[in-house]
């Protein structure tokens, strides 16, 4: 809430409250609230501290708020105040979504506990350590504050921050229509008929699939009201075979390749032991391919993961990157990677991407990959997706890969309000971060194929936090049906996350492409190997020994300040492609080649307007004459505040921006 307070205006609107400065110093401070949005608990006097590497880089004093929505951190001392580059318009840089917090500990007496709605909390609380479920880690001291003040937020922490029921989400509260996106229009949201027959003329598969309509919906069923059914099934005949399959989930078609197809199924209910229903099923499948070849199953619960290892991978992942201090970090930096690799998550990576690439080649030879897992809500969504993202060019740009999550995750029911825990009285094991797993994956296909994907590692970190935002409606339900249900019984608002300008303005969505994306170009679909054919032109065969994977570093450490690059990263060099792409297409244009003007280069402006303001000399004393961007390696979501002169007058203007071994990986400043 204390975002953009000296800050020109974007082009968009921000909720974030800008007051007077003098509104700051005074305990009366009023905070502009969102629609629906209550304060429910107050600190003054509380200091916010950040760690780094062998001393305590900042102690800062403010004020601590609670609402029904958010943690917010008001800073006293804003002079001093410096924000990361992205600037989303519902949180400040030192605001958390109360969706985003996923561990609260005490600290009495130097000795610290987890806070839990079935525990009472101290009087005494010296401390308040928060830890965010995208490793983002807050801790807060009341030694200045009034007594029992600690207490106070903890206790409307854990009243707001792990809600018992759904609707207790800020989701039903925000009923702000002014926020009603009409960008998201361009997203297939595969809620209609017409939106799966396309789908299925795209890829050519009407001989031997139908959409399947239900009559009515039914109040507990994970099914959308339209999906892709074998053509030959009467209604009637693929609800009797459904029955038997968990949460009625048979057969359901996705995408297909020539005359082949790729198949979700469920398992059998627990009660039948007779696998006669199964065989039937896939003889269904077989009919449906015009050549009467037999489908393949990969039974995916026997090669990958189930969610409860993911989640025990991910609980190690994240207590890696969010150590309490700088000695248990140094204590684990040593063997940082060994531990990594203890963790397991690395290798369920490489497990995913390892079997969709043999299902790929499997649809490619003209076989009908049916993936089978226990609900078909889970490993089904990330190999399936992982499948198509293999092999259909047109999901690897931005809005076709928003189009796949939609199809994927969304309409066909992954029950993200469990797995990420939106609503605390869900059992531990129905906890799963899969959607985060698959993300990686993409990740490590853009990292390997740089040129081959129209969005950046950027936009990915962003959708893993866009998970934790309860404004928009994508990522907050179980199902179609719970939407549904919401819709009508409590009035909630849709809002999908797809309309990103409702929350970022240009210079932020410009970050969003990859300036290296080619999409007509001859892609390498194995490293050092040219394509042989066609087909091969669109396929990407990645790497995925367990060598070959990547740590997702922006993800995982961008709060880890110990290990951030100031003055460079890889992050520089994305940045200069950005500019250096929006230059030679102005350049194009001025010589009369007709290059369209597209959003995007309004964007870019809106960016390297910004970006001149962050140049500064570097601090090299034998490079003094060279100039480097004032950003970190984890921008755009941390960022360092210029310790010299700036000088936006050498931004790419004459040859600006040097991007020397020294200026990109100075490592001096973590130690000044």
């Amino acid at each position: 809430m204390s975002e953009a307070r000296t800050k020109p205006k974007q082009n968009f609107t921000s909720y974030v409250k800008q007051v007077a400065d003098d509104k700051f110093l005074t305990e009366d401070y009023k905070p502009q609230l969102l629609s629906g949005e209550i304060e429910a608990a107050r600190a003054n006097h509380v200091c916010m501290y950040t760690a780094s590497l062998g001393k305590v880089l900042s102690e800062r004093k403010g004020i601590l708020m609670i609402t029904n929505f958010r943690l917010s951190f008001v800073f006293v001392d804003i002079d001093d105040d410096h924000h990361p580059f992205q600037s989303n318009r519902f949180l400040g840089s030192s605001d958390v979504s109360l969706s985003n917090i996923d561990r609260i500990y005490q600290v009495v007496d130097k000795k610290k506990k987890l806070i839990c709605p079935q525990m009472k909390n101290s009087n005494k609380i010296d401390k308040i350590r928060i830890i965010c479920k995208n490793f983002k880690t807050l801790t807060f001291g009341f030694q200045l504050s009034d007594v029992g003040k600690g207490k106070y937020i903890a206790d409307a922490l854990v009243k707001f921050a792990y809600p018992a029921r759904h609707n207790l989400l800020f989701l039903y509260q925000f009923k702000d229509n002014s926020c009603n996106g009409t960008a998201s229009n361009a997203t297939k949201m595969f809620r209609k008929k017409t939106d799966w027959l396309q789908e299925l003329e795209r890829c050519n598969a009407t001989a031997g699939w139908r959409v399947f309509s239900k009559d009515c919906r039914i109040s507990d069923s994970s099914l959308p009201m339209h999906f892709v059914v074998p053509k030959h099934l009467t209604d009637m005949d693929y609800n009797n075979i459904s029955k038997s399959f968990r949460n009625d989930r048979s057969a359901i078609w996705v995408w297909g390749y020539h005359d082949a197809a790729l198949v979700r199924l469920a398992e059998l209910n627990p009660d039948i032991t007779n696998t006669t229903v199964e065989n039937i099923l896939l003889e269904h499948v077989r009919r449906c391919d015009p050549q009467k070849r037999q489908p393949r199953l990969l039974e995916l619960y026997k090669i990958l993961p189930s969610i409860q290892d993911v989640n025990l991978s991910y609980m190690k992942l994240r207590d890696l990157c969010t150590p309490d201090n700088d000695q248990q970090f140094m204590a684990q930096d040593g063997r940082f990677y060994s531990m990594v690799e203890k963790s397991y998550w690395l290798f369920y990576v490489s497990l995913c991407l390892k079997h969709s690439d043999l299902a790929a080649k499997m649809l490619l030879d003209g076989q009908t990959v049916v993936l089978q897992e226990i609900n078909g809500r889970d490993m089904c969504g990330v190999i399936s997706s992982l499948v198509q993202l293999l092999l259909d060019k047109s999901y690897r740009t931005l809005q076709g890969f928003q189009n796949l999550i939609q199809k994927e995750w969304i309409t066909l029911g992954h029950p993200f309000s469990d797995r990420i825990g939106h609503v605390a009285t869900v059992k531990s094991t129905e906890r799963s971060p899969i959607f985060l797993l698959f993300l990686d994956c993409v990740w490590q296909l853009l990292h390997q194929f740089p040129k081959a994907f129209e969005f950046s590692g950027t936009f990915l970190t962003t959708l893993w936090d866009s998970l934790f935002l309860p404004i928009f409606d994508t990522f907050q339900f179980n199902s179609e049906t719970e939407r549904y249900n919401a819709v009508h019984a409590d009035h909630i608002i849709l809002r999908p996350v797809w309309d990103w300008a409702m929350q970022f303005g240009g210079k932020d969505l410009a970050l969003f492409t990859n300036p290296l994306y080619q999409p007509e170009a001859l892609i390498n679909t194995t490293p050092g190997k040219e394509p042989l054919n066609n087909i091969d032109k669109e396929h990407l065969q990645p790497q995925y020994c367990l060598r070959d994977i990547e740590l997702w570093q922006q993800c995982y450490f961008r709060w880890m300040p110990h290990l951030e690059i100031k003055y460079g990263g890889i992050a520089q060099s994305e940045l200069l492609n950005h500019i250096l792409l929006n230059n030679i297409r102005k350049l194009r244009r001025t010589l009369g080649n007709h290059e369209p003007y597209e959003t995007v280069d309004e964007r870019m402006d809106a960016l390297e307007q910004m970006l001149s303001s962050t140049v500064v000399h570097t601090r090299d004393l034998d490079a003094a004459s060279e100039s480097t961007l004032c950003i970190s390696s984890f921008f755009p979501f941390t960022s360092i505040t210029p310790s010299t002169e700036v000088c936006s007058e050498l931004l790419i203007g004459n040859n600006g921006i040097n991007l020397s071994h020294d200026s990109m990986y100075e490592t001096s400043s973590l130690n000044d």
